[in-house]
């Protein structure tokens, strides 16, 4: 019997090696001055609320390092890749503004992990591998509702039993993504993702960011954001 699989509403991950942007830009910060430079805002704030828990600057009052010169190589390369992205989805960027809203570093040391969550403030979200020792947790993305889970739990690990076939994301509820340093992938924010434990005793840095898309013509397009100028907020007559 002949038999075909046709895999339908994928969630694309997209993925670029950006390296460090920062090289040959002359006053721009090394790799390793970079890497102090977030590691020295984890060691100004309070600790991660749990032992396993990595540092997150969002929560501890670095949540717009897009503003921060020091940054500056990086989010330009990260414009040009996210850029790509909408293209490869094939839509026409030039129609498109994109805002990054909230961009923080996450440091994991060993042992320690980021839980489960997605980032429904925004329409995107990028993660950039600063620092990615070989052992270092990778993301796992998660879908609490798989496609072809025609039975209740039946994709949980718990019944890896009833396997014969390697899991992927047809016949899984997650997908681990691997990645090296200086590595960037792009997904849609509402994708719900974790971390797997850090094992290095050097810590994992990545930059995260939010982003939110808008339409520079919204005439006709009434589920696109217009563009923030035409908002007004609140008391402001």
């Amino acid at each position: 019997m002949r038999m075909k699989r046709v895999d339908v509403f994928p969630v694309s991950v997209f993925c670029a090696h950006l390296g460090f942007p920062g090289n040959g830009e002359g006053d721009a910060l090394s790799k390793s001055q970079l890497v102090d430079h977030v590691v020295a805002m984890r060691e100004r704030s309070d600790p991660p609320s749990m032992e396993i828990a990595a540092w997150t600057g969002d929560v501890r009052g670095f949540e717009f390092i897009h503003n921060d010169p020091a940054f500056a190589p990086l989010f330009a390369a990260i414009e040009d890749a996210v850029t790509a992205y909408l293209v490869a989805l094939g839509l026409d960027a030039e129609q498109l503004s994109l805002y990054f809203t909230r961009s923080w570093a996450v440091v994991a040391k060993a042992g320690e992990r980021v839980n489960r969550h997605a980032h429904l403030q925004s329409h995107l979200s990028i993660a950039y591998y600063l620092q990615k020792p070989a052992v270092g947790g990778r993301i796992v993305l998660l879908s609490s509702s798989p496609q072809n889970e025609f039975a209740p739990g039946l994709f949980e690990s718990r019944l890896n039993s009833l396997f014969k076939g390697p899991r992927d994301g047809a016949n899984s509820n997650n997908v681990i993504v691997d990645v090296e340093e200086g590595d960037m992938i792009i997904f849609p924010a509402r994708t719900e993702h974790a971390t797997e434990p850090h094992n290095s005793p050097d810590p994992r840095i990545t930059i995260t960011s939010d982003i939110i898309v808008a339409i520079k013509d919204s005439t006709g397009k009434e589920f696109l954001l217009p563009e923030p100028i035409h908002w007004k907020q609140f008391g402001k007559g």
